[in-house]
């Protein structure tokens, strides 16, 4: 019994069978060389933290342990959490490049034919994103025909139409399947397609009326205001009921309603930010690239509507599984029962 163990734990005994010795070298090499050998990769790993630990000054390592301690369980960690399993950059970035590759062509070719105004998907973009004059020239230039813009009614073809439309619903497809995953939801399959041609529909809409409201009322600054706010709250509607289209109604207008919100108010975050910095960055980039600098500048700003697309729905659905109320604390507070952050159900 004792040499058993012995061999169990891989130690050699002196005087054994040369069977024992094979049988306790296998086992060494097995189940115990595993171990060793891991036992040193870790050592290695913790050391290097405790170095680069160790470099740092005693109060900022302070710092981090009480937050790491203050965020351990708490909602904030579990949105992190959320955040990260929810794949958010790679899955804006594929939102992004099929935006490029198939959903621009189809708006193009759609304001080609567009009776209602000639600047069609660059003024669409311009004012999406809140260009200067130059920044919307270099835009212009890269949305522009190249022989007139007569070719683009006279070359249809049925294979065309077909692609037309696979480009249209391939955005509303793909902002359908991340609802349906960030709300764990069992895909549609083609009972979805229905749905995604009333949203791409509306999209429609909202894109056509919200550039020719632009158009109209933004020659004042009363009507600049006048025309923010107007585009906040049918972007605010659009997001709204094109969730609950999408979902084909499978989760109530209640619970769609803080991922509409949360969009909205990213989008808004999101032109701003364009706004300030974005057509510095088309003029530079057309001067040092040409038109495909151009097209560096809109990918960037379509991974960032990808995020607030995906993050919107993520952060909406952590609000309502944390049982949060706006609404509920506002009043609490007037009532006199304090600030409350996130009152819970």
């Amino acid at each position: 019994m004792r040499g058993t163990g012995a061999e169990g734990r891989g130690d050699a005994m002196p005087g054994g069978s040369d069977t024992s010795s094979g049988s306790s070298r296998d086992r060494g090499d097995g189940d115990g060389g595993s171990s060793v050998g891991e036992e040193p990769e870790r050592g290695a790993r913790g050391g290097a933290t405790a170095g680069w630990r160790g470099r740092m000054p005693g109060r900022v390592v302070a710092v981090e342990e009480r937050a790491r301690e203050r965020l351990h369980g708490s909602a904030a960690e579990e949105l992190g959490r959320r955040l990260r399993d929810g794949d958010l950059i790679n899955g804006a970035m594929t939102l992004a490049a099929l935006i490029l590759m198939m959903f621009f062509p189809f708006i193009i070719m759609l304001a080609a034919v567009s009776p209602l105004r000639p600047g069609g998907a660059a003024e669409i973009v311009v004012r999406r994103m809140g260009l200067d004059h130059e920044a919307a020239l270099a835009v212009e230039r890269l949305f522009a025909p190249q022989g007139g813009g007569g070719m683009a009614q006279s070359g249809w073809t049925a294979l065309g139409v077909v692609w037309l439309v696979l480009g249209g619903l391939s955005l509303a497809g793909a902002v359908q399947s991340t609802y349906l995953r960030v709300f764990r939801l069992r895909p549609l399959g083609w009972r979805g397609v229905p749905a995604q041609m009333v949203w791409l529909c509306g999209l429609i809409v909202f894109l056509a009326g919200s550039t020719a409201v632009g158009a109209v009322i933004t020659r004042t600054v009363a009507g600049q205001l006048c025309q923010a706010l107007l585009i906040t709250a049918a972007l605010w509607l659009f997001l709204w009921a094109g969730a609950w289209v999408l979902l084909i109604g499978r989760l109530a207008w209640r619970a769609l309603l803080p991922t509409a919100v949360l969009t909205t108010i990213g989008l808004t975050g999101l032109g701003v930010v364009s706004r300030l910095t974005f057509s510095s960055s088309i003029v530079q980039n057309e001067h040092s690239y040409g038109n495909i600098g151009v097209v560096f500048t809109l990918l960037s700003w379509l991974i960032g509507l990808g995020v607030v697309l995906t993050g919107g729905a993520i952060v909406g659905t952590w609000y309502n599984e944390r049982g949060m109320s706006f609404l509920r604390a506002v009043r609490r507070h007037r009532r006199g029962g304090g600030p409350v952050p996130g009152a819970q159900e």
